[in-house]
């Protein structure tokens, strides 16, 4: 791949990532991207075999930044789950702010059934994982009855409004808020 590739293939995932994440799949046309970047629709897909390989070349891209960043943050606060987790989720909503059930959606109605897998395992490896690593890290501190990747599974889904950018206007709970409920619940413990 020459470097004039390589920088027009940045150009369209840059362009792409901002329709697909405000958008979602199904309403972002290949050829408004195309048009935004300043080549031609053949041209985009000499780059990408479809919207789909293009959708994941995207997920790919911010998944691999939010990965190293995660990875850092939990680095440099895994001795507090709770600021730890503060940290992470605040990175989360302030550098990756998406629909994340429009993309569930997107999963499930609108891509191949191995586009999906093969998000699913992006999604896993670059956003749950450095969760369920921290979550293995304060195993002690958790209950046992459950499976840690089970416990990093429900927080995401605990979190995913709050990083929705159509919701970041009125959020009813600070972040702070929505992990004391997250570890500690709404009862009193007797």
């Amino acid at each position: 791949m020459t470097k004039k590739e390589a920088t027009t293939r940045e150009r369209i995932i840059a362009v792409a990532q901002i329709h697909f994440m405000r958008d979602g799949y199904n309403a972002t046309s290949t050829r408004h991207i195309s048009l935004e970047v300043g080549i031609t629709q053949p041209n985009l897909y000499h780059h990408f075999k479809n919207k789909e390989a293009l959708y994941v070349a995207v997920l790919e891209e911010v998944a691999h930044e939010a990965l190293n960043d995660l990875s850092r943050i939990k680095l440099q606060t895994d001795t507090d789950l709770t600021q730890a987790l503060i940290q992470m989720t605040s990175y989360l909503q302030q550098t990756h702010p998406f629909n994340f059930s429009m993309m569930m959606n997107d999963m499930k109605k609108e891509i191949s059934p191995e586009a999906s897998f093969a998000l699913y395992q992006i999604f896993k490896a670059a956003y749950l994982q450095p969760f369920i690593d921290l979550f293995t890290l304060h195993k002690e501190k958790l209950q046992s009855n459950y499976e840690i990747e089970r416990y990093a599974s429900h927080y995401f889904l605990l979190i995913s409004p709050y990083l929705n950018p159509d919701n970041l206007s009125y959020n009813p709970l600070s972040i702070e808020e929505i992990i004391n409920f997250f570890l500690y619940g709404i009862t009193n413990k007797k």
